[in-house]
């Protein structure tokens, strides 16, 4: 359980802190236990992927977050997150606030390990009237509703392996997408690893540089994604470090990037009796 607990907490955060894992993963908190995580993230391109192929254009962006997630009971999980964006030309603003539900559905033991199907529901939307043009651009000013099945195996041993997928609808004239991911990992009593690919298709929607001079906010965004994460606990696991650093493989109208992140996260019981 204690495994569970501090893996969850990690998975969830870097996939805000560092714009790169996915909203969810395949672990459960538990009833009563709270995490609240203050991180930040460095993210920087010198190429685009645009209408015409790779383009000369790039930028880098500083990100901090307030993330807190909390089992609301043994089968369900709650989390909010909060970004704040930095953009290198001194332009920041408030991003979008997200809110998602997870619920296990099955939880099965086998021989040397635990199967676990889950599923998810998320909710996002802007908060600020931040830019989306040019590169100042923070964000496509959409609000967005997710839903994903997930599958997990969990070893005995520490080792792990999750597989995801779902949709992602958008307001207009945002493009609607479908993300997939997968990661493979490792729990051990003073460390936890992680290495995840984190894919998003969106069919439809304009194109940079396709001779439209479409709006930013109705780009089509896609992209493949592979990282990595290491969390190290401390003061007999209530608070602990953790470390993550991602790369954009290839994509439709988004940076090909790398950046790095970092998090403090402090775990609490907000039910005192469980």
């Amino acid at each position: 359980m204690g495994k569970n607990i501090f893996i969850v907490t990690l998975c969830l955060v870097l996939s805000k802190i560092a714009l790169a894992q996915p909203a969810v993963d395949g672990f459960m908190k538990g009833k009563g236990n709270l995490d609240l995580v203050g991180g930040v993230n460095f993210d920087t391109f010198s190429k685009y992927h645009a209408f015409n192929g790779l383009v000369p254009v790039g930028r880098s962006t500083t990100s901090a977050s307030i993330f807190a997630a909390a089992g609301i009971t043994n089968w369900l999980d709650a989390q909010v997150n909060l970004p704040y964006v930095m953009t290198a030309s001194n332009w920041s603003n408030l991003q979008d606030v997200s809110l998602f539900l997870k619920a296990r559905l099955l939880n099965k033991s086998l021989n040397k390990g635990t199967f676990s199907t889950l599923i998810s529901g998320g909710f996002s939307t802007p908060i600020s009237d931040y830019p989306t043009q040019g590169l100042n651009a923070i964000g496509q000013q959409a609000t967005a509703v997710d839903a994903r099945l997930i599958m997990q195996y969990f070893a005995n041993s520490g080792w792990f392996g999750m597989l995801q997928g779902g949709i992602t609808s958008r307001s207009n004239p945002t493009p609607t997408s479908a993300p997939v991911a997968a990661k493979i990992g490792k729990a051990a009593e003073n460390y936890y690893f992680d290495i995840y690919y984190d894919f998003q298709n969106t069919e439809g929607g304009a194109d940079y540089l396709d001779g439209t001079n479409p709006a930013f906010t109705s780009l089509g965004v896609s992209y493949h994604k592979l990282g990595g994460t290491f969390y190290k606990p401390f003061s007999s696991g209530k608070m602990g470090l953790a470390f993550g650093a991602y790369a954009v493989l290839a994509g439709r109208n988004v940076g090909q990037s790398f950046g790095g992140s970092a998090a403090f996260i402090y775990k609490m019981k907000y039910l005192k009796n469980e």
